[in-house]
This record gives structure tokens, sequence and C-alpha cells, in this order.
């Protein structure tokens, strides 16, 4: 029955119903769900990142890290444009940084930024309950931190998705406002913030390029809007529905063309392929960890102020075989120091 209901053995045998403590973040949800329970994945999820998050708050303060500066550094910035410049000078973001890249590299070269930067990114697709987390229930959440912020992804989501939900999640960052994103970028009923944010996005994807003329020059060679949208996300890694919305807005595309490729990705056997799951699990781990958390924990290990089992069980690893197959593919067998 534990196995059916994918429900851990122990919540079953309990004699009392333990009460339950929704995490303040559930009421950050974008969508008209608010009535919609909880997941036990969603639930256990946050959880185990808060855990994460408070030990490496913890971590970096006993080392003498100090706040986050990055954290609601554009709180008072209502400007989309402007928002996207302070996140590019602060990540040091060069120009056409998605060109030439696959989109889990574009995906990849981001988070690494951010770690370098101090902000932690995980992404998995299984719950402790090994239940699959759903996408139409959450995309990714933030959870802000004056020292040791975190967003997590949901790996179920493709790509191009994942990219642009780091994006987002990032630009919350900086404004400083915590949040679980169940949306995607076609979502037409949005709050005047989550639609700040998208357009940030679409600004820090773009940089400086001319998305106006771009898209008439392609238009020169393209039989359809559709077809000008699709190279855009060839060279700039978000979804085609993304460049129409965006296009849309510069008076260069119309709502029909945003609805029919939206109904289009709502087929799943047109747009999109399944995730393979398995394979090299010190892949799978080294993907599921921010690089810079990862060495926040050897440090401890190293430094014998946390031990062997408690190190594991932050890194969500078993053994000391998989200890040393992270560290490799992390590049961090000889000794580290935490960046500042």
């Amino acid at each position: 029955m534990s196995k059916a209901l994918q429900i851990p053995f122990g919540r079953l045998v309990r004699t009392s119903v333990p009460k339950v403590h929704e995490d303040e973040l559930v009421k950050f949800r974008t969508v008209n769900n608010a009535a919609v329970p909880l997941s036990k994945s969603l639930e256990d999820i946050i959880a185990k990142m808060r855990v994460r998050q408070t030990w490496a708050h913890d971590e970096l303060m006993s080392l003498g890290f100090s706040g986050n500066t990055f954290v609601g550094s554009v709180d008072n910035t209502k400007n989309a444009k402007e928002i996207a410049q302070s996140i590019i000078q602060a990540l040091q973001l060069p120009e056409h940084w998605t060109f030439d890249k696959s989109d889990r590299k574009r995906f990849n070269f981001l988070r690494d930024t951010l770690s370098k930067i101090g902000i932690m990114t995980m992404v998995d697709s299984k719950a402790a309950t090994n239940e699959k987390l759903d996408i139409q229930e959450f995309r990714a959440f933030t959870l802000l931190d004056d020292i040791a912020p975190l967003i997590f992804i949901n790996r179920n989501d493709s790509d191009k998705a994942m990219l642009f939900s780091l994006l987002h999640e990032l630009t919350h960052i900086f404004i400083g406002a915590e949040e679980l994103f169940n949306a995607s970028e076609a979502e037409f009923d949005i709050s005047d913030q989550e639609r700040l944010i998208n357009q940030t996005v679409m600004e820090i994807i773009l940089g400086n390029s001319d998305f106006r003329k771009e898209w008439l020059k392609e238009s020169e060679t393209k039989s359809s809007r559709v077809e000008v949208a699709e190279t855009f996300s060839s060279h700039y890694g978000l979804s085609t529905l993304s460049f129409l919305i965006k296009a849309k807005q510069d008076g260069l595309a119309s709502e029909r063309d945003i609805k029919e490729e939206y109904n289009q990705l709502a087929q799943p056997s047109l747009k999109q392929t399944k995730k393979k799951e398995g394979g090299d699990a010190n892949v799978t781990n080294s993907f599921h960890l921010d690089s810079r958390f990862v060495s926040l924990v050897k440090q401890g290990i190293d430094s014998n102020s946390i031990s062997y089992t408690d190190g594991f069980s932050l890194l969500g690893i078993k053994s000391e075989r998989a200890y040393d197959g992270l560290l490799t593919k992390k590049g961090l067998d000889d000794d580290i120091t935490i960046p500042a």
C-alpha cells in the first residue's frame, strides 16, 4: 500500500496524525490554484531545500561570509531593461552568451555563473518518495536568504523551459521576492510583477540585440512568424512561444500566432520528447547539486565541522563511492577553498 500510494511506510503506521505546517512559500503560487492541496512531493522537496539552505547559511556565517549583496538589489526598480542590465553586469554575462551552445550547455553555463556569485541552483526530477515532480504543480521555486539564496528547478521540464525558469527565479532574487513558479511563458492572467519579470528574462537573453531589426530581417526569408520565432529560439535558447510573445508586444506578431503555438505545445507528441532517466549515477548527482554547495560540504567534511554521515545526507548520497564520484564530476578531487 505504501508503494502504491507513494507514501512513506512510517506515515501509514502512525498512531496519531502529525500536525502539518504549510510552508510560507506556498502562498506565492502564481496561478489561481490556491484551493488545490499541496502535494507530498512538493512539500518534501521544499523541506529538503530548506535544510540545505539553512546549513549553508550557518556554515558560510561560521566561515566569515557576509550577506549576498545581490538579494533585493533592484527592489525599487520597475523597468525591465534596467533590471536586466543590473543582472547582466552582476553576472558579467558576455554578449550573445547563448549563441553556439546546446540547450543543456546554456542552462549549465548560467547556473555555474550563478554559483560563482553565491546563488545556489538545485535540480531534481523526483521527491524523496521517488514520486515524479509534477510540472503542472510547479516548475521552480526561490528560497530567499541574505547569505545563501537558493533556486530549485524541476528537472521534468524541457531544457529551454528550465533556462526560462532559472532566469525568472534569478530575477526574483534580485527583486527580493520569494516565489513558487508554476506558470509558463504563455500565462495570460498574471500579476504586474510577474509580467515585469518575464519581460526582464527576455531582456537578459537578448542583451543589446535589436530585436525588431533581427525579426524583420529573418521575416524576409521565412514563410511564417512561427518560423521566425523558431530561429530566435535556436540562437537564444528560450522557447518559440516566448519569442512570439515578445514579437506581439512589439507589434510583430498576433494573439492568434501565440495561441496556435500554445495549442501545439499542449500536444506533447508533437513538440516534446520524453526525458530519459537513469544512466551514470555520478553524472546525475552532479547535475542535481550546486557546485558551490558541494564545495562547501566537502570543506566541512575535510575540516571536521560536519561528519561524513551528515555530509552525505545533505548531498543526497549514501556511500563513499558515490561521494568520490560526485567530487570527480564536479572537479573537486583536490583541496578547494569556497570562493568569496
